[in-house]
Formats: C-alpha cells, structure tokens, sequence
C-alpha cells in the first residue's frame, strides 16, 4: 500500500513538473512574439520609412516630341516622385523655358533653339536630380551653297537645305544699284536656279522654310569663300 502511494506521488510531482516546463515554454514563446510584433517590427518600419524619406531621390520622364514646323518643339515633364517637389528648374542653353503645368505632377515647355536641354528637380528633403539631353532637330542652319558658276552673263547657283528646305518664293538677289531682281529660272528638283549677273556684282537672298536667311554676295572675279569671309 505504501508502495503504491509513493509511486502515484512521483507520478503527480512528474505531470507537475510538465506542467510548469510547458508553461514556462509558452510564456518564453509569447513573449518573443510580443517583442517581435510591438518592438521589432515597428523598430524597422519605422526607420525604413524614415531612410527613405532621407534618402529619396526625385524620379520623373522627359519627353522631347517632333518638330512639324522645325522651328519649335515641344517637351513633356512627368513627376514620378512620391515626395513633394521642392524645386523646379529647365532650361535651355542655361536660358531659362517657361513651364506650363499640364497636370497635377505634369508640365511642358516649348523649344525654340537648338542646345542642350538641363531638367533639375530637388525633393523637399534636399536630393536632387538632373537629366540632360542634347536638341538638335530645330533648324537653326542657313541653305547652303553647294555649287555656282558664271557663264555669258548668266549666274547659276545650286541651293540645298537638309532639314525644312528652300523656300523658292523668297529666292531674289539685289544687284549693285541696290536694284531688286528675280530669278531667271527655278528648278526645285535639282535646287539650282539663274540670276542674270551683274557685272559690278550682286547679292543673292535665300531662305528655307525656317525663316534662316542666306547673303551671299557674287562677283565676277572672287569666290564664295572670299566673299563669305
């Protein structure tokens, strides 16, 4: 009997001593959800936002559409950045563009030259950006000359422009009374068109569709590049 007794003793201090392991298990396991769900996690959400807020560069898009006149183009700005825009700046040429707000986070601006084309945003933590990109489908060049010759009192010129072309309906020249004549012939297939040449020289007009106008003088006895100089 007494056998029996201490053996059920052993056997309800054993379930005790179970009993408080697991116990002191589940507490350990509670309290390091606790500190990992109130303290951890919080700790590193909280300071990734705060890094990002810091660090956060400005992101935006830049478009640069087609010139249909290639006198003006036009230039898109998209903001991207989630933070504010704390500074603005475009410019052409180091010349300030005028900027058009198109959209809550969206502007544009007209270009009117070639150049190089500087975009600068800074966010409202200080970080900044800068995108450049060099414009060059205006047309800001002059026709040129690519070949003329004198022949029985005749000049003859051929004229090219590779962007918005010849306009033929400016073509005159102006000879050395200051009197004004038109071309004998045009030939707008080929460029090449006839002044009759005066003897104590002339000047020929030319302007292509972009409003660039070429003078060139002519004489007799000199070359276009002795002229041109």
């Amino acid at each position: 009997m007494r056998q029996d007794t201490y053996q059920r003793s052993r056997t309800n201090h054993r379930k005790s001593n179970n009993r408080k392991s697991n116990n002191r298990a589940s507490h350990s396991h509670s309290d390091w959800k606790s500190l990992l769900l109130f303290y951890i996690l919080p700790f590193i959400v909280i300071n990734g936002i705060i890094f990002y807020l810091v660090t956060a560069k400005p992101k935006f898009e830049v478009t640069v559409g087609e010139s249909h006149d290639y006198m003006t183009t036009e230039m898109a700005l998209s903001i991207k950045s989630i933070l504010p825009t704390k500074d603005l700046s475009i410019s052409i040429n180091a010349t300030p563009l005028e900027l058009e707000k198109t959209g809550r986070k969206t502007y544009k601006a007209v270009i009117s030259q070639n150049g190089s084309l500087e975009v600068s945003l800074a966010n409202f933590n200080g970080m900044s950006a800068t995108y450049y990109e060099n414009i060059n489908i205006l047309d800001d060049a002059l026709p040129s000359i690519t070949s003329y010759g004198i022949e029985d009192g005749i000049l003859s010129v051929t004229l090219a422009d590779t962007q918005s072309g010849i306009d033929y309906s400016s073509l005159y020249a102006v000879d050395s009374m200051g009197v004004r004549l038109a071309p004998k012939s045009v030939d707008k297939t080929s460029g090449q068109i006839t002044l009759e040449m005066d003897e104590n020289g002339l000047t020929l007009f030319a302007s292509d569709m972009s409003g660039n106008v070429l003078q060139q003088p002519f004489s007799l006895n000199s070359t276009i590049e002795e002229e041109t100089e």
